[in-house]
Order: structure tokens, then sequence, then C-alpha cells
């Protein structure tokens, strides 16, 4: 077994041993996987050795995009939907297969788990691949995750280890849960195992706790940075009950964006502005600011004037509006004409449970 750091000449040697049908074990945006090529049935064999499995549990696969995801499962409205809602991200998306990869990777009922991870690094090596790998994580079969390479390795025998071809060291990775497991190839959305983001069954996501109501705020605000135009302002309305979380929200999005200040809620100076590391939208046109706002005490078009609220929206600003609902429709609309807005209702399931839904 060759262990390699994720510098230098990581790709090639990566992407000549996967090529080859060897095993490598690698880092992702949850834990530490084992990447072979799936449609390479001596390297599935060996992958179903070394993790002790059985053929007909599913193993999933990481792809580099929706296209080469079309390729091997059957992709409909549904697919269509949750891939846009939820894809990159921390999720496995099981759909009906089309039998394009080796026996012992697809389950029994011919189901097929796709990933696409929000990591660059495993992007580069599929796309340097223009092939699949599996992302099934980096541990015998029924034991826990690892976010480490050696924690990992040291629970190995010195014959598992010879079974390792490469390990790739991307050193400790975060404490994220490995991905959230959605099965829709019923057309129905089913949860098979939870991860830290829950999907709901529209386009929504569930929040237990407030960590996890943060990583939703980082995972939604990447999402919606990379799908909005640069000459625009981007707005996020939040609209829910006293306490539901949005301030917490916010702290997610501010520590994706590199806001190094505590975020509190505005309520009583109505805004707050932070510093971001780099500016969200724009280099060109961005201010590198998050402008986080609270509506709730104000009660008068006189003192939107005088707060020179429209003013604000400038291209490439990024406001989070608590309390929208205050602006009343003719405001909204003066909104909506300089800025690409996301409407984002929190509510209440249970005493603990909240749904995030978002437009």
């Amino acid at each position: 077994m060759e262990v390699i750091k994720l510098t230098g000449s990581w790709l090639e040697k990566a992407t000549k041993v996967i090529s080859e049908g060897g095993l490598v074990v690698f880092p992702s945006d949850t834990v530490y996987i084992i990447a072979v090529d799936p449609t390479n049935q001596k390297a599935v064999n060996k992958l179903l050795a070394f993790k002790n499995r059985w053929t007909g549990k599913a193993i999933s696969v990481a792809v580099a995009n929706t296209q080469m995801a079309k390729k091997l499962v059957e992709f409909g409205e549904k697919e269509e939907r949750v891939y846009n809602q939820l894809l990159p991200g921390p999720f496995t998306v099981v759909s009906r297969g089309k039998h394009k990869v080796a026996p012992g990777i697809e389950a029994e009922n011919g189901t097929l788990g796709i990933r696409i991870p929000n990591n660059e690094y495993i992007l580069e090596l599929v796309g340097a691949l223009d092939r699949p790998i599996t992302a099934t994580s980096a541990n015998l079969s029924g034991r826990t995750p690892h976010y480490s390479l050696e924690s990992f390795l040291n629970t190995l025998s010195a014959k598992k280890r010879e079974m390792i071809d490469l390990a790739v060291d991307g050193g400790k990775l975060p404490k994220n849960k490995p991905s959230t497991v959605i099965d829709i190839s019923s057309g129905e959305m089913e949860i098979l195992r939870r991860g830290d983001l829950v999907a709901g069954k529209s386009q929504s996501l569930v929040s237990k706790s407030v960590s996890e109501t943060m990583k939703i705020g980082g995972f939604l605000i990447k999402k919606f940075l990379d799908r909005t135009k640069s000459d625009k302002a981007l707005v996020l309305a939040l609209s829910g009950d006293l306490g539901c979380g949005k301030t917490v929200f916010t702290r997610g999005i501010a520590g994706e964006l590199g806001v190094k200040e505590k975020i509190t809620s505005p309520t009583f100076n109505i805004y707050n502005t932070y510093k971001t590391l780099t500016p969200p939208l724009s280099l060109e046109k961005g201010k590198g600011e998050l402008i986080h706002m609270d509506l709730y005490r104000l009660e008068s078009k006189e003192e939107f004037e005088n707060l020179k609220f429209m003013e604000m929206f400038t291209p490439g600003t990024l406001a989070v509006i608590e309390w929208p609902e205050i602006m009343g429709p003719e405001l909204w609309e003066e909104v909506k004409k300089k800025a690409e807005v996301k409407v984002i209702n929190f509510k209440y399931l249970d005493l603990t449970t909240r749904e995030i839904e978002w437009s």
C-alpha cells in the first residue's frame, strides 16, 4: 500500500490506480471513502472482499454531474427536481439503475445510489477518469466510518492493508455524518439513512438541532450563490414564527462566507453588516459584505425611506432579511426588480423539529 498526501501528483497516481482496477482510500465531503471503478468487475470483487460485503447490498457511486448520472440511472421529472434541489451536497439519491455497472454495485432490486459530492478533489478525480467511482465509506461492513486515514488504517489487519493499492491522506476531516440516503425509485421520497441534512417531502430540509439549522444555512447559500447572476443582488427572505431559527440559519450562512464576527439578531438596530472573506457574488461588483436585516419593528413607508432601504440592493450585494412580510406588496415588488429573491420558510413540525423550505 502506498500512502500519499493530497498534494503534488495525487491525481495522476489515483487515476492510474483506479484505471488499472485498484482500490484507493480517499477523503470526501463527509468521511473517507473507498474508490474503485464500478464498471470493472475485478475491482468491484476486490472492494466487496475488502468490505466483507455480500453481492446485492448496494454500493453508491460518485459522479461529476447530472449528465454522468443519467448514463447510470433512469431519469425523470422527480430525479431532475431532487438533483437540482440537493446536489452537489451530502446526499445519496437512489433511483432505478440502467445496469451499466458491474454486478455487486446495484442493489438486488436493481436500484443504484448516486452522489455528486461537494468536494473539489473527488470531482476532479471523477473528471480525470471520465467515469464514476464508488463512494462507499472506508470501513469494514457494520463498523463506524472514519474521519482520518490513520484511524481507519489502525482498524485493519495486515491482510486488509495489503488489499489497498493507494491511500490518499487528506488530513482529519470535519465530523460530518455520512450522506443522507434518499430513495426515490418508487416515485415517493423515502429516507433510508439520516445524515447531517435531511430532505423533506418537498423542496425542503428538516432540522432537529441548532447545529443542523446552521449546516442547512451553509449548504443553501453555496447552492444559491452558484446560481445567482453577478449583476444583481441576492436576497434571502426568511419567514417563520419567532424563535424558529432564522438567526441561527444566518449564522450558518456567515460561517460559510468566512465571517469572523458573532452573528446576533438585528431586531433593535434593524440591520447589521458583516465583512466576508471574499465578495460573495462577484469579485468586481461585490462589496465583500453580508447584510443581515430584521424588519420586525418597522411600521411605515417613511421608516424604510429613512433607512435608505432600496439603496442597499446594489449589484453583488448579499442580504438576509428576517420578517420580509413587513415590507408589504409594493416594496416587495421593488426589491424583486433589483435582486434575485429566495423565499425561505421556517415551520415547526414539533417542539424540536423544523422544516426549512425554499422557493
